[in-house]
């Protein structure tokens, strides 16, 4: 018998919301949600007003608590509610007994999912390790300003070294002076590729094809276009500019890595859901994810009341699928109209699942990204039936001379006039993927004439 255990998510099989069902599966389901939460007298916290990052509310996972059933002692760590999803761990040998003793549960291994955007997971597949060349040779990036040649600091970098094998080194930052410096393989005579993709302000650049010298640094300078707000970007190009009045009355959840507060965004409320952070803490984990999203869809319809449910922790790259769940049903509970999940699974997490139907059947819709997956199956929750799915197009030549946008354009399907598909639907950069999709929900985006 094993001693190793997992985290399982347990629900009914059926797809019913019925507090008065009287069957062994909901009595089981009663049983955990007590023993976490009356037991002790805790309560779930709620979403929280005002700002976030003070820290000060606790998290919102209740005390771990055993439960004594017909397969033996689990843990029990979160549950949404007496009849809902709930989270425990226990041995798969347990977690296989349960389903045959319960036969209306589903008990699936819990799942992570990942946000769904273009970035350094879609181009290295096989991480570089450094320190382990024994070279003299190296590169020496700087990237900086392209109108006023001044540095550009904390941009990541991917270097690609093997473009057919996907290898290179992806967590590159660049230092305050704009410079990042590497070593490179001893055989290398050429790299494939170097991408500087900042974190706000400025357009991605890259250049291609680069030799290396026999010794010593090869050095490379990469001019980055910065962002103008009179740009005529994809969003621009593919829609009427937004009234002032877009979006008045609605409420739209960004469940992803948590919303900033910046300059034109609404933020009403929101809440960590991550159950190991404070609970209050729903600003952006650091990667900017998030209040890019927020950002695209307060660009399209400025006055929409914004809350932020923040899935993934800091330093995480991916998010549980039971924090995702508790996510929806807490913005289902808030009022929100819309709920935008830029994130995806290639298996159904089966809490997630649950609660886009409930969602649905609350007269709230949910618009999932399809997947950044090369052209394999639509994502969950994308792929579930209640949930609208949005892919990727774009408009040719929306971006700046030197941006490497450009690099994202499929030659299969081929561009139709100006109009393209992204090159095995990446680029989830949200202004070719969201942009049209909010606003058809939202109201506020009217098609160019002619």
């Amino acid at each position: 018998m094993s001693r190793k255990t997992a985290r399982y998510v347990i629900v009914p099989d059926d797809n019913v919301f019925n507090d008065s069902m009287e069957t062994s599966s909901f009595r089981l389901f009663r049983a955990m949600h007590h023993r976490l939460f009356r037991a002790s007298g805790a309560r779930p916290a709620g979403s929280v007003a005002q700002g976030a990052g003070e820290g000060s509310a606790p998290a919102i996972r209740p005390r771990l608590r055993l439960l004594d059933t017909e397969v033996g002692r689990i843990r029990l760590i979160d549950s949404i509610g007496e009849n809902e999803a709930s989270l425990v761990c226990m041995r798969p040998e347990q977690a296989r007994e349960l389903q045959r003793a319960y036969p209306g549960l589903r008990v699936r291994r819990e799942l992570r999912l990942y946000p769904l955007r273009y970035g350094q997971m879609d181009i290295i597949r096989k991480e570089a390790k450094p320190s382990a060349f024994r070279s003299a040779k190296e590169l020496e990036l700087r990237c900086v300003d392209a109108a006023s040649g001044k540095p550009v600091a904390g941009a990541s970098v991917v270097v690609v070294l093997d473009s057919r094998r996907g290898f290179g080194i992806s967590d590159g930052v660049t230092d305050r002076d704009g410079r990042y410096r590497t070593a490179l393989p001893a055989g290398q005579t050429r790299i494939d590729a170097v991408i500087c993709q900042p974190f706000a302000d400025h357009w991605p650049g890259g250049a291609e094809d680069i030799a290396v010298r026999d010794k010593g640094p090869t050095e490379l300078t990469l001019s980055l276009a910065p962002i103008r707000a009179d740009f005529p970007d994809g969003l621009a190009r593919m829609l009427a500019p937004a009234e002032k009045a877009d979006g008045r009355g609605v409420r739209v959840a960004i469940v992803d890595t948590g919303v900033d507060p910046a300059k034109g965004l609404k933020l009403e409320r929101g809440l960590n859901t991550t159950g190991t952070e404070p609970a209050d803490e729903w600003f952006d984990n650091g990667t900017g994810h998030g209040t890019h999203v927020a950002g695209i869809v307060a660009r399209v319809a400025p006055q929409v009341a914004l809350h932020s449910y923040r899935v993934f922790e800091k330093d995480a790259g991916g998010a549980s699928e039971f924090a995702i769940a508790r996510a929806i049903r807490q913005a289902v509970d808030d009022g929100c109209d819309l709920i935008n999940l830029s994130l995806g699974q290639g298996s159904e997490p089966v809490s997630i699942s649950r609660e886009v139907r409930r969602a649905r059947a609350m007269g709230v819709v949910c618009v999932a990204a399809s997947g950044n997956d090369y052209m394999s199956p639509v994502s969950y929750p994308a792929r579930s039936g209640t949930v609208v799915a949005v892919s990727a197009g774009g408009v040719l030549d929306a971006w700046p001379e030197g941006a490497v946008t450009g690099r994202n354009v499929a030659t299969d399907p081929a561009p139709v006039g100006t109009a393209f598909s992204p090159d095995s639907a990446i680029s989830d950069r949200k202004w070719t993927l969201s942009g049209p999709a909010w606003g058809l929900y939202l109201g506020s985006a009217r098609p160019r004439k002619g």
